[in-house]
């Protein structure tokens, strides 16, 4: 056997060893503790530190759980993953210059998290999507920064699901879906407080991609924003449909307001009051009216483009 084979099997099975380590040392499931060490696998009992470290000893489409409380950095998030907080507090600071968490994943990735408490910074965002097959955000707080959540893929059809979230205080938007070139969206954001945003509550615009959106709020509140309680807008090039379902808009400088001849609203049994503006729509754009909503106490009312009977 001559030496250049011998040194090509070595390479091979040196490569095919630390291959094999590598795939043994993730797991699919990974804990962190306030109490925890950045070392080993993190599992159950010797949890990790920081969701970074035990990130990277999570299998893709594994979980990483919280034991107990504690701050545990920030994240950027490039494999589908869940990161669960059940009955302890998990808070996040954003990131020097960035989000606490940021996804950046494969077109068939899907991110869920859970019981989150996200603290952003001046001129930082919450959690920023770039790219991914969906997140979804149940049960967490985000708090402060500038945008709270920034839902913006650049390609495809992603999912964004919030629920049972506040979000609050933030110097810009409070929760935008804001796709780019290609990019569209398909939307729940359902039992969500937004509350004191410097700019828009809730926005959904398409106007700077080519693709569509299509979104549902249900049962949310959006109050005391600087800018429009839940905005809508696009252009003629595509289409971004949005039904808001009994939800309330409340103090806002304007409640609902739907803007470009790519936009569609609907709305049914929902309480827009005490804004300076209730209802406005321009540029093209419809905003219908079920006929089941109580508009009253702004400023000025405004009024729908049109209203529509249930089917």
């Amino acid at each position: 056997m001559s030496s250049r084979f011998l040194q090509i099997c070595i390479i091979i099975g040196g490569v095919i060893f630390l291959n094999t380590g590598a795939a043994l040392a993730a797991a699919t499931e990974t804990w962190v503790s306030g109490a925890g060490n950045d070392a080993g696998s993190c599992p159950s009992n010797a949890p990790c530190r920081t969701f970074a470290f035990a990130f990277g000893s999570t299998q893709a489409g594994g979980t990483i759980n919280v034991l107990s409380s504690g701050s545990f950095g920030p994240l950027t998030i490039t494999k589908a993953v869940s990161i669960i907080a059940d009955g302890v507090e998990a808070l996040i600071d954003s990131a020097a210059g960035g989000a606490a968490i940021r996804i950046q994943a494969a077109s068939n990735n899907v991110v869920v998290l859970r019981g989150l408490t996200i603290r952003g910074v001046a001129g930082n965002a919450g959690i920023t999507f770039v790219s991914g097959a969906g997140l979804q955000i149940q049960k967490s707080a985000i708090i402060g920064g500038a945008l709270g959540v920034n839902f913006a893929p650049g390609a495809g059809v992603p999912e964004l699901s919030v629920s049972d979230t506040t979000i609050a205080n933030t110097t810009s938007t409070g929760l935008a879906v804001l796709p780019t070139g290609s990019g569209g969206a398909r939307v729940l954001i359902e039992r969500v407080r937004v509350e004191n945003s410097g700019a828009e509550g809730i926005q959904i615009l398409g106007a700077n991609s080519t693709g569509s959106i299509n979104a549902t709020v249900r049962d949310c509140v959006s109050s005391g924003n600087a800018g429009t309680g839940i905005s809508v807008g696009d252009l003629p090039d595509s289409s971004t449909q949005v039904m808001i379902d009994r939800c309330a808009s409340l103090n806002n400088n304007i409640g609902i307001d739907s803007q470009g001849p790519g936009a569609t609203v609907r709305f049914g049994d929902s309480v827009v009051a005490g804004n300076g503006l209730g209802l406005n729509f321009g540029f093209g754009a419809t905003l219908q009216s079920y006929g089941t909503n109580k508009v009253n106490g702004n400023t000025t009312d405004g009024s729908p483009s049109t209203t529509i009977s249930h089917k």
